[in-house]
This record gives structure tokens, C-alpha cells and sequence, in this order.
């Protein structure tokens, strides 16, 4: 069974860092051109969203982070939002300093909202290489979608 990988470089400003101190909650930004990675989600149900369930390598049992599709831009009348995101918890990130700007994280999908998720920190073997990989990509921003790693 071959497996789909969503490659991810991890910004400072979803990491809730604002002038350089950590102010807000922690999310995961998915690029809009990365959605079908994901289970499909409705415009026409505000903020539709839904539970993932995550394999880490620091963690025996699965942890579940909740995937939600903003999407006012649809359903409301002066809405304007349209973007997906993955919100952190403490399951997936022990402490607030566990995910680093520059991290890159990996989501293999598994099967429907099955995932496993590794991250790589600058020095880390194979980072320059999923580095280039992202760098490469035809997404905007820093995210790839690859069949093999």
C-alpha cells in the first residue's frame, strides 16, 4: 500500500509567536491547496470541523486533534474566513515550546482521519533534505504534498 505525505514548514505566527514572544494558542496552518490530504470538510457548515486521529513516536496510544475548516466567507453574510487549520493540545504538543519555527512536520495518511505525524528539526537528519523537498514544491507558501518520501 503506497502512502501520501503532506510536508509542512512550521511559521511563527501559527506557532502563536508575536514580536518574537510566544502570545497565542498553537495551530497548524493547511494549505488550502492541501485540503484532499485531509477528510473532506463543508463550506456550506459553519467552521465545519473534525476530530484526526494521530500516531507519534512520543506517545504509546493515538492522540486526536481537531482539523476545522473557517469558512464564515461562505455561510455568513459578512464573512471573510477561509482557511483550514489543525489546533494544537497538549497530547500533541507536551509543552508550548515542543513545535519551533522552522520544524517541519510530516503527516502520512494512514487511511480516512488516520495519520502519523514525525517532526524534524534544523540539524536533524534528513531535514535539509524534506527541506529542498518543500522548497521545491509547486504549493505556495512552505508545505509539499508527496507520494513517497
Amino acid at each position: 500500500m503506497s502512502h501520501k505525505y503532506y510536508l509542512k514548514k512550521l511559521t511563527s505566527n501559527e506557532l502563536g509567536y508575536r514580536n518574537n514572544q510566544l502570545k497565542t494558542g498553537q495551530i497548524f496552518y493547511i494549505s488550502k491547496q492541501a485540503v484532499d490530504f485531509f477528510p473532506p470538510l463543508r463550506a456550506d457548515i459553519n467552521n465545519d470541523n473534525i476530530m484526526l486521529q494521530i500516531s507519534v513516536e512520543y506517545r504509546e496510544d493515538p492522540i486526536y486533534v481537531n482539523l476545522v475548516y473557517h469558512n464564515d466567507k461562505y455561510n455568513r453574510e459578512d464573512g471573510t474566513r477561509d482557511e483550514y487549520r489543525i489546533y494544537l493540545n497538549r497530547d500533541i504538543a507536551p509543552n508550548d515550546y515542543f513545535f519551533r519555527p522552522g520544524d517541519i512536520v510530516i503527516f502520512c495518511k494512514i487511511s480516512d482521519s488516520n495519520y502519523s505525524l514525525k517532526k524534524y528539526r534544523e540539524g536533524d537528519f534528513e531535514y535539509e533534505s524534506f527541506d529542498e523537498k518543500i522548497k521545491k514544491s509547486k504549493l505556495r507558501g512552505l508545505h509539499a504534498l508527496l507520494e513517497e518520501l
